[in-house]
């Protein structure tokens, strides 16, 4: 079979085609490896293999080193209709955290994979991912329903369980080490790939989780929409075209501020006159809102500069992506019987975020995902416009991870045939959100 993943539809539509199979031959690997992956005409089956391919598409586009580290099992319906019998297993716990297993050798990792690791801390030890920490107390006070900018696919997981932990799927240790191993001073953009239910907000969480345990500067924002939804917009003058968010930039200033506050006077600021630790303060303390939104643009771009500073890696995480690619909250009067709906773009912190299209950016590790599979969207110029992305597929769960989350729900080996878990496979097509929250139905 040929498979085709869209990158770009803006202005050029990227298309990357792999040979996988017999059937397809050889020729015709060979020929969708040189045409999509500019091949070198002998090995078509790079871009499946994961192998790094150099595009340079006719346009004009800059050359732009493409990474596909994996890609999703095609079980097919033989798997789950027959095949070997699944194992269940007591130890479904690997006895170990996400830190020491993301630090362990190949081997070791690959023995791992599939077992339940813990997070550091408890569930409400990373404060930005819950949705109290972006409620107005006053407006929690009256009732008053309010935007859930936390990290809901991961927190409804481990509210789900009770346990702060998650499974080392072999697609959580690609991200893991992507982003760890990275080189200091040099931009790594990570961008996750998968349908709902696939793990991408899990695995983004316990990467927050790893990479703060193991010392790395993280800016975490667990929904984007944070950036285009709620609280007030303003602009500095009715000359000014773009328009100023300063309780998004509140929230991200505090998020990272409380995180991290005992090491941010030790990155220098973005234009090297204070640290990031300062802008941060002045931000969160000044009245002034255009001050708020310049302080969080100005950390943001920041940390993305200062990675590898004083022995210190920095991190941005972003969530939820697409939304700074779709609608906002906003609208602006244009007279009395018309008002206009503002785009991301004309919002200043909003823009920055938009971290993956700055070309003039030459540092920094950046990881997003956006809510579903696919392009992040037609308008977004992800990842041609850069010059290295890491695009990493999460992929649905497996008949047998399918019984190793049967066996942490159920605290054992549980009685459940192989048959009933193979339909329970087929009918959530190995959602784990579905597997989750239907779990008393589809495994009856």
């Amino acid at each position: 079979y040929a498979e085709t993943q869209l990158l770009r539809t803006s202005t050029v539509r990227l298309a990357s085609t792999v040979a996988a199979g017999k059937a397809a031959g050889k020729t015709a690997g060979k020929t969708a490896g040189n045409a999509a992956a500019g091949g070198d005409g002998q090995n078509g089956e790079n871009g499946q293999n994961g192998n790094p391919r150099t595009l340079n598409e006719a346009t004009g586009s800059i050359p732009h080193t493409y990474t596909r580290l994996a890609d999703a099992p095609r079980e097919g319906i033989a798997t789950l209709s027959g095949g070997a019998a699944v194992r269940y297993s007591e130890t479904w716990h690997s006895g170990t955290n996400v830190v020491d297993a993301a630090k362990a050798d190949e081997k070791a990792r690959a023995a791992l994979s599939g077992l339940y690791v813990d997070l550091p801390g408890g569930i409400k030890s990373m404060k930005e991912a819950q949705a109290e920490f972006y409620h107005h107390p006053e407006l929690t006070k009256a009732k008053v329903r309010q935007y859930d900018f936390g990290a809901k696919g991961a927190l409804r997981e481990f509210q789900s369980t009770g346990k702060h932990m998650c499974m080392y799927r072999e697609s959580l240790d690609e991200v893991l080490q992507t982003v760890l191993n990275s080189k200091k001073g040099q931009r790594k953009d990570l961008v996750l790939d998968g349908w709902t239910g696939s793990g991408k907000s899990v695995a983004l969480y316990a990467l927050v989780a790893a990479a703060r345990a193991s010392g790395w500067v993280v800016m975490y924002v667990p929904s984007a929409s944070l950036l285009v939804q709620g609280g007030v917009f303003k602009k500095r003058s009715d000359e000014d075209a773009m328009f100023h968010t300063p309780v998004a930039a509140q929230h991200v200033l505090r998020g990272v501020y409380e995180a991290h506050k005992d090491v941010l006077g030790s990155l220098p600021s973005a234009d090297r006159k204070s640290t990031i630790g300062d802008v941060c303060a002045a931000g969160l303390g000044s009245p002034d809102p255009f001050a708020k939104v310049d302080a969080a643009a100005g950390v943001l771009k920041g940390l993305l500069m200062a990675d590898g500073e004083n022995d210190l890696r920095t991190l941005v995480v972003v969530d939820d992506y697409n939304y700074l690619y779709h609608r906002t909250s906003y609208h602006e009067t244009v007279h009395r019987f018309h008002r206009r709906r503002l785009e991301p773009r004309e919002l200043v912190l909003a823009s920055a975020f938009m971290m993956l299209e700055d070309q003039g950016r030459t540092s920094g590790v950046a990881a997003i995902a956006p809510t579903y599979g696919g392009p992040v969207s037609p308008q977004a110029d992800v990842p041609l416009t850069i010059s290295e992305t890491t695009i990493l597929r999460m992929p649905r769960f497996s008949l047998q991870e399918v019984a190793t989350m049967v066996s942490m729900q159920s605290g054992g080996a549980p009685d459940i045939p192989d048959d009933t878990l193979r339909r329970a496979l087929a009918l959530s097509n190995g959602n784990g959100r579905d597997l989750r929250e239907k779990k008393t139905i589809l495994f009856q």
